[in-house]
């Protein structure tokens, strides 16, 4: 009895430690550097940090090389974690790291490196991560469950359900004269894929890889919004489902932590973004948004939406600046008191996505408005009302939110520019937008309208030698 009694009490004071370890506070900061450091990089000799794709890609669009494509000295990662800061994130476009440390003290001695200019916190919580319940967060990765499944009967034997889709945007003539995405390139940025690596529907995509740039969570087991997200682009099941770019490659990404909602979250944005840049991806699309914060004091307001204040909008342009076309999500602020498109929507070369049915009616949550400077978002619109998709089960249905509209449209414009890669993106986009229903008027809801993928398809092949 004695011994068992010693064992429980040995039980007990494991299980009250575990407790409390896992019950303590961590922080994590964002660490602005002053520079680089000793990298020894030359724009001379590109392939020592980018890709023959990327190097390629940015030649095609006329960008050039510079300090901003070195990566971080590794010496500054050293010291940074001799200081006591754990590096859980980085990016070589703004000269950041996210350090995490258990007391909020600690940051003190890594201020005080000289190559720090200022740190800001970007999350706390408590470091028992994954194993909390998760938040049901669906509005925040702006997609919103219809909880529907399609009717039986529609009205084409190749696009089966997806065939209004399509219609809408008179794009099924584009793909059926064989512009599917081939050669294009394409990054999803999102919370997660569950259960993409074991449902049959995606074993015809075109994968060329996947990463995670958050700590905690499992790229194919935290969220199945990127399935979805995913689902409407790839999927190839003729007489029932046809994705927007069923021939493209992709890369899957994954920034978005559940769990909570926190600015770190942009920097794993910031670092995705990077690292598809320097694979050389065509296309990026995320169907993530942020504005309203776990600590209010770090939430953004009306005003902030100018595109230079959020740093995920701000790497979006960048991105954009780096030879890629951008596609988000608008948002679905439309019936909330916020209204307007959420960062990176702000950002002004990225193509914010407003959500409508195939009845071209605009769905209520869809967000809209002015940005801070007088900029209407969305910049174009398409099916995020009922959007046929499929989720963690491998089963057809139905979800509602512009986290689906984004990625439709986005696939669409990967199979117009497989017309003719080698154009600029600019000029691309051009072509977009003058073939959309409102670009002479655009307003605050539908900004320049529903895009006629036949009329694009036309205008792209006249660019072709």
């Amino acid at each position: 009895m004695k011994c068992f009694v010693s064992f429980l009490f040995l039980l007990i004071s494991l299980l009250s430690y575990s407790s409390t370890e896992l019950n303590t506070l961590h922080y994590k900061f964002r660490i602005y550097l002053s520079d680089k450091g000793n990298t020894h990089y030359s724009v001379n000799n590109p392939s020592q940090f980018l890709t023959e794709k990327a190097i390629e890609r940015k030649r095609v669009q006329n960008v050039e090389i510079d300090e901003t494509d070195f990566p971080i000295s590794n010496d500054y990662f050293a010291l940074v974690e001799m200081a006591g800061g754990e590096i859980v994130s980085h990016s070589k476009w703004f000269n950041t790291f996210v350090v995490e440390v258990a007391d909020s003290t600690m940051i003190d001695d890594i201020k005080s490196l000289s190559f720090v200019d200022s740190v800001k916190y970007v999350w706390k919580g408590t470091n028992n991560g994954y194993r909390e319940s998760l938040r049901p967060r669906l509005q925040q990765l702006n997609q919103i469950e219809a909880n529907s499944q399609p009717e039986l009967n529609y009205e084409d034997t190749i696009y089966g359900y997806t065939h209004p889709q399509f219609k809408l945007h008179n794009a099924d003539q584009m793909l059926n004269a064989g512009y599917r995405g081939k050669g294009i390139e394409i990054g999803v940025i999102d919370a997660g894929f569950t259960n993409f690596d074991v449902i049959p529907a995606f074993e015809s995509v075109d994968l060329l890889g996947y990463s995670s740039f958050v700590p905690e969570g499992d790229m194919f087991a935290s969220s199945d919004h990127g399935t979805k997200v995913l689902s409407t682009m790839a999927v190839s099941q003729p007489g029932q489902m046809i994705g927007s770019a069923p021939e493209a490659s992709y890369w899957l990404l994954r920034s978005e932590d559940v769990v909570s909602e926190f600015p770190v979250e942009e920097d794993y944005w910031v670092r995705a973004v990077e690292f598809a840049d320097s694979l050389g991806l065509d296309v990026i699309n995320t169907s993530l948004g942020y504005n309203d914060f776990d600590d209010i004091n770090l939430s953004y307001t009306h005003d902030d939406l100018t595109g230079g204040v959020s740093m995920m909008s701000l790497a979006a342009d960048m991105a954009y600046d780096k030879g890629m076309i951008i596609v988000v999500s608008a948002g679905n602020e439309g019936n909330k008191p916020w209204q307007k498109s959420t960062p990176p929507g702000d950002a002004k070369n990225v193509i914010a996505v407003g959500a409508v049915g195939t009845d071209n009616i605009i769905a209520p949550f869809s967000s809209h408005g002015e940005m801070a400077d007088g900029r209407i978002k969305p910049d174009l619109v398409s099916v995020g009302k009922g959007t046929i998709t499929i989720g963690q089960f491998g089963v057809i249905g139905r979800t509602n939110g512009t986290s689906l509209s984004s990625p439709f449209l986005a696939g669409l414009i990967a199979s117009l520019w497989s017309i003719n890669p080698d154009l600029h993106r600019e000029e691309l986009i051009d072509i977009i937008f003058k073939s959309s229903d409102r670009n002479l008027s655009p307003d605050p809801v539908y900004g320049k309208g529903i895009t006629d993928f036949s009329k694009a398809m036309n205008e792209v092949l006249k660019t072709v030698e």
